[in-house]
């Protein structure tokens, strides 16, 4: 396997349950309110963490297509600043993701290339998250254990 196949396997994996739960997955279904939702007032919300990942996702996004990103002193990438609705996030994840696939596909990685390398740190980034996603789904009990992750 090349680094190509490696991170497509590793957006696949993002995309879609593998042997864990995918960051799709872990928002299907989440209302409004859960989303919303924190255990306390130190944590992030789903609708937050969802956020910080757009924020991230997209940056990447736009340097690995050879796009400038607009400077950004941004100190809270958690926080909703195009005011978009819980769908309209799901949607522009949904998007960057399916978007992620669809570059990296027609992309020409090399093994010594940095694109490749950030793009594994994207994904560790991303699924790390996805798991606390599905703890504070736990903790709300709105998650299924159907869905994977019974422990």
């Amino acid at each position: 396997m090349n680094s190509k196949e490696i991170l497509l396997a590793q957006l696949d994996a993002c995309h879609e349950n593998t042997w864990f739960v995918s960051l799709l997955n872990a928002i299907d279904g989440v209302s409004k309110e859960q989303a919303s939702w924190k255990p306390n007032g130190t944590s992030n919300s789903i609708f937050e963490i969802v956020n910080h990942l757009i924020f991230y996702n997209e940056r990447y996004l736009n340097w690995f297509k050879g796009m400038k990103n607009e400077s950004s002193a941004e100190t809270n990438t958690f926080e909703n600043k195009g005011a978009l609705s819980w769908s309209e996030t799901v949607k522009r994840i949904t998007h960057i993701m399916n978007e992620w696939k669809r570059v990296v596909e027609q992309s020409d990685l090399t093994e010594s290339d940095s694109k490749a390398i950030e793009l594994a740190h994207l994904t560790i980034h991303t699924t790390y998250h996805t798991g606390q996603i599905i703890y504070i789904r736990k903790l709300h009990d709105s998650w299924d254990p159907k869905n994977g992750v019974k422990g």
